[in-house]
């Protein structure tokens, strides 16, 4: 008795196909959407056929390599296709699967690229399902790529198409690569906006510029007045939601722990004055501020004892102490009987749970020389660190910092006596190397031939951790050594900064961290504290910008700690905060010009 062996249509679609009947499918709605048979019979097939019935079962082949999770596969069957044979629809569905693919394989640009292919500008020839999955596709694959605000484009134009359920994800992806996207970017686009666009992009400005949470909450709600429509007004990101119920829990009454008297006193005083100017400019706009009570950190000598007197006078939040060995002493209690925010930094790594700590250090800005190195392209550097405690700290954490990016350091000096950089820097660039080959050169081949010594091959850069009269001898050395294009990214402390403006002789060209504060000079609160304190335009500026930024950071620091993408473009730089309670600064960066440190222009992509 003979059996019947009975196929689904898809089996049997490919069945005929790959039998060569007078019905060859020839389109790709022809196909079979989902199939059993092997990706390599199928190929097989395509082996024995030519022309368009070869390139739709390669096609057919890649379709299904995807479908069963194998960009790889997916990648090198269609590079067995000529795109540009294919009809429009074949056409489309490579660039589809190739950005896919690329995408899944970790190359966005690649994926991109397909995306750009001349067939997808011709989407009114899919189905409406099919458009809207290319757009889903290309704005996660613009997210991929950097390109954060296309991808924000292109979330809102497709929004309204979306179900209920897809709207909820879209939304949320919105104010993603709305927090991704560089506050300089925002303010571009949003001059131009329009729509339910300007009202995203605006919102976002909102969340970014207003460090003060009071400030930010009442913006946002001047924000739903004017956009009642919106459809984040209508269904707010959770963050935002999040903001206004942390708003209502805010604390209202907030010792300020400072010394006095002794050594950091005048320090104390500019953070003291930087932090009531954030203060009194929000309650002049109208908001309700807590309560600020100033305790003398001199005055305890075990600082259990203040946490009990401010207990006993209702305070909730400690700011401060300023003095390192006191914030130490903090950090090894087992708990802390108010929620605290230390103005420096303990070396232990495990402080209790209510212990957030915020400084200048210098590990800030030598963790900022490696990030804007590595994304200026850089992948070699070396090293030239004072020796002291600044400049040790310094180099390890851009040592770490660069490593853990994936940098190679080819080499450290420790330049300590003024007599002995050039040395140093010649053994760093390994000059000499280069003029015992040249030596041996001109003896093999007669002295009548001049090559000029080079520096170390593959290095792409230097870091600097110097004070300024180290600082001056490197440019010039470096043009004597035959590397005067070498770039120089260097702390805040290679340049001296003064009330006159005298200039820093020798030292153009050289990159420098520094807070904004200093460097642009756009802080809201600048002006302000300036004309009352003339100071804060000079070096003790980066005290009152710390004690702005402390205004800022206490009130948002529960929304720091449920929301970590959260960031507050502050005085002192962008601020985010750790696992380790610790707040990081990512400085803004300038270039030495006729003696003046100018701002440079920021990289478009920030990991």
């Amino acid at each position: 008795m003979l059996r019947m062996i009975r196929l689904p249509l898809a089996g049997l679609l490919l069945a005929s196909l790959m039998a060569g009947c007078s019905s060859t499918p020839r389109h790709l709605s022809e196909l079979p959407t989902t199939t059993a048979t092997p990706v390599e019979d199928i190929l097989h097939q395509a082996e024995r056929r030519s022309g368009a019935e070869a390139h739709l079962l390669r096609l057919h082949a890649a379709q299904t390599a995807w479908s069963r999770n194998q960009p790889d596969r997916v990648r090198s069957i269609l590079g067995m296709i000529p795109q540009s044979d294919l009809p429009l629809d074949q056409q489309q569905r490579f660039s589809e699967l190739q950005a896919r693919s690329e995408l899944a394989l970790g190359q966005p640009d690649a994926a991109l690229r397909a995306l750009r292919h001349p067939s997808l500008e011709r989407l009114d020839a899919l189905t409406p399902e099919a458009q809207l999955d290319i757009q889903l596709l290309r704005a996660e694959t613009m997210a991929a790529a950097g390109e954060h605000l296309s991808a924000v484009q292109e979330r809102v134009f497709m929004h309204n198409l979306l179900s209920a359920q897809a709207q909820q994800d879209n939304l949320a992806a919105i104010w993603d690569n709305l927090n991704q996207a560089p506050v300089e970017s925002l303010r571009e686009a949003s001059s131009s906006a329009t729509g339910d666009l300007a009202g995203w992009l605006s919102l976002a400005l909102i969340a970014r510029d207003h460090g003060n949470l009071d400030l930010q909450v009442y913006a946002m709600q001047q924000w739903k007045d004017k956009h009642p429509t919106h459809p984040a007004a209508i269904m707010p990101p959770e963050s935002i939601s999040r903001l206004m119920e942390l708003h209502a829990q805010r604390p209202q009454h907030v010792a300020l722990l400072l010394p006095f008297d002794g050594g950091l006193a005048a320090a104390a005083d500019a953070l003291r004055d930087g932090f009531l100017s954030a203060q009194y400019r929000a309650h002049s706009q109208g908001l309700a501020q807590p309560r600020i009570s100033l305790y003398d950190s001199g005055a305890y000598i075990d600082l259990l004892q203040f946490y009990q007197q401010a207990q006993a006078d209702g305070v909730q939040w400690v700011i401060g102490p300023l003095d390192r060995q006191q914030v130490a002493s903090l950090a090894q209690l087992p708990e802390l009987p108010l929620p605290t925010l230390a103005l420096n930094y303990a070396d232990t790594t495990t402080p209790p749970a209510g212990l957030f700590q915020f400084g200048l250090a210098p590990e800030h800005e030598a963790r900022s020389a490696a990030l804007r190195a590595w994304q200026d392209g850089h992948r070699q550097m070396a090293m030239l660190t004072n020796g002291d405690d600044w400049g040790s700290r310094s180099a390890q954490a851009f040592a770490a910092r660069w490593q853990e990016l994936g940098g190679v350091l080819t080499g450290q000096e420790t330049i300590d006596a003024p007599a002995n950089i050039s040395g140093q820097i010649a053994d760093l660039l390994r000059v000499r190397e280069s003029e015992q080959r040249n030596q041996h050169l001109q003896d093999t081949l007669g002295s009548d031939v001049m090559v000029q010594p080079t520096p170390r091959p593959g290095l792409d850069a230097l870091f600097l951790a110097a004070d300024p009269l180290q600082a001056r001898q490197i440019k010039p050395t470096l043009v004597f050594q035959y590397a005067g294009e070498l770039p120089v990214y260097a702390a805040s402390r290679a340049y001296r900064l003064s009330l006159n403006g005298e200039p820093n002789p020798d030292i153009d060209g050289i990159m420098v961290a520094e807070i904004p504060w200093l460097l642009t000079r756009s802080d809201p609160l600048y002006d302000i504290i300036v004309d009352s304190w003339p100071t804060a335009a000079g070096p003790m500026g980066r005290l009152y910008a710390m004690g702005v930024d402390a205004q800022r950071i206490f009130s948002r620091l529960r929304q720091m700690q449920e929301q970590p993408e959260t960031r507050i473009d502050g005085a002192t730089g962008i601020l985010s905060l750790g696992a380790d309670g610790r707040i990081h600064r990512e400085l803004s960066w300038g270039e030495m010009i006729d003696g003046q440190l100018q701002p440079l222009i920021e990289p478009a992509f920030i990991q």
